[in-house]
């Protein structure tokens, strides 16, 4: 096991798809999307609370992993 895969995830968590932010980041560096997409597909917010996509566009930000819509 890699030492990265043995790093404790200690990202913020995405009620709605049951997720941290390293995980949807993950996904969408395999698949990436536009923002608003990325939200319906990785982040499963279109029935959810949607309270943490602020602070989920501002991490995907900093880790250069936001497309525009």
């Amino acid at each position: 096991m890699s030492a990265e895969a043995q790093e404790i995830d200690d990202s913020p968590y995405c009620c709605c798809s049951a997720a941290t932010f390293r995980e949807i980041l993950e996904r969408q560096r395999a698949q990436p999307l536009p923002f608003m997409e990325l939200l319906m597909v990785h982040a499963g917010c279109g029935s959810g609370c949607g309270s943490c996509i602020d602070e989920l566009e501002q991490y995907l930000r900093a880790h250069d992993a936001y497309i525009e819509d």
